[in-house]
């Protein structure tokens, strides 16, 4: 996993070095989405285990989880699935334990099999992200390495639900935690009171609205916090209006590279989902889009517990290491989660992408 290689060094890995900017970004992107294509892969055994994971911070009980190895001359790639149900889980593992993976060549043959045969994004990621790992080691290689770039330090959110007081939970979170950031699942119905509370922490980068509300408790939530980001909010009769559509950033109606490039009036953000979209290529293309038009880039997490969490930070650091990017660790019932002022990442002994 990625956060044994977090550390509380807020300067270290290159901090100082220029900002990814949206040409840079978008360079990035298709660099390396068109090397990792072209990686060789030997797959030679397929395995997937099923099992809860308790953490304490999940809501309904332990986390259903599963995490697929590939293995082929003597090594061994992982990737975690992040569907929400067992039954997800299992189904998973045994659609994937019949794929013809040795057939494949390289890491777009496996991306290529995974369309054809994998319905869901969230299969169609897990297989892609362990055939990723899998081939990086076998090149004895890794992302960064692949399109000509050091880690950097990655600024990051602490996500938490919605809850009846959020200021409360804010500053339960933020305890201890100097210069942690916030991102907020907002309810519509929060009074200006509550959402004043949320805008004295000064820690509040992304108000999420999870596609509720309507255009005036928006224009409330924005004139109460004028700096958070709003993520998706439900779009009303009425349009917003400039100021607010400058802070507005889109995570659930971003499928595709499509979807950024068809939207007609673009967001000043995107959050990025590889489960959500359907693994690391298409989450490439998604962000070389975005650059495109100059929509700015946050990686986003799915509640994984295991080498997904490696997988998103890891594409923070490369693409957007300035953006609030929802990737902070998370705590599981036998180990508590680092909370570092920024994420420092290396690049794993021996190549691959989970270290």
């Amino acid at each position: 996993m990625l956060d044994r290689h977090a550390t509380a060094a807020a300067t270290a890995g290159g901090a100082d070095a220029p900002r990814v900017d949206h040409a840079e970004r978008e360079r990035r992107a298709r660099l390396l989405a068109a090397r990792l294509s072209a990686l060789p892969l030997r797959v030679e055994r397929i395995g997937c285990a099923v099992a809860p994971v308790a953490v304490p911070s999940y809501p309904d009980g332990p986390r259903p989880s599963s995490t697929l190895v590939l293995e082929g001359a003597g090594l061994a790639g992982h990737g975690e699935h992040v569907g929400w149900t067992t039954a997800a889980h299992l189904g998973f593992a045994a659609r994937v334990g019949s794929l013809p993976l040795a057939r494949c060549a390289t890491i777009g043959d496996a991306s290529a099999l995974a369309r054809e045969r994998l319905a869901e994004p969230y299969d169609r990621a897990a297989l892609e992200s362990a055939a990723i790992d899998l081939a990086l080691r076998q090149a004895s290689t890794d992302p960064f390495t692949l399109c000509d770039a050091k880690p950097r330090p990655v600024r990051y959110v602490l996500s938490f639900a919605r809850t009846a007081n959020p200021v409360a939970r804010a500053h339960q979170e933020l305890a201890g935690a100097p210069g942690l950031e916030l991102k907020v699942d907002a309810d519509p119905r929060w009074s200006d009171t509550t959402l004043a509370g949320l805008a004295a922490l000064g820690r509040v980068a992304v108000l999420d609205f999870k596609r509720s509300g309507d255009v005036a408790a928006h224009l409330r939530a924005h004139r109460l916090l004028p700096d958070a980001l709003l993520e998706d909010p439900l779009p009303g009769a009425a349009p917003w209006p400039p100021s607010l559509r400058a802070r507005l950033a889109l995570d659930q109606p971003i499928t595709s590279a499509a979807d950024v490039i068809t939207i007609a009036e673009a967001p000043a953000a995107v959050n990025v989902k590889p489960a959500r979209v359907g693994g690391v290529l298409d989450a490439l293309a998604v962000v070389a889009a975005c650059a495109a038009r100059g929509v700015e880039v946050y990686m986003g997490g799915m509640f994984e517990v295991g080498v997904g969490r490696t997988l998103v930070q890891t594409l923070a650091s490369l693409l957007s290491p300035d953006g609030p990017n929802d990737v902070a660790g998370i705590g599981r019932a036998d180990r508590p989660a680092p909370r570092p002022h920024r994420l420092v990442l290396r690049p794993p002994p021996g190549g691959g992408l989970a270290g």
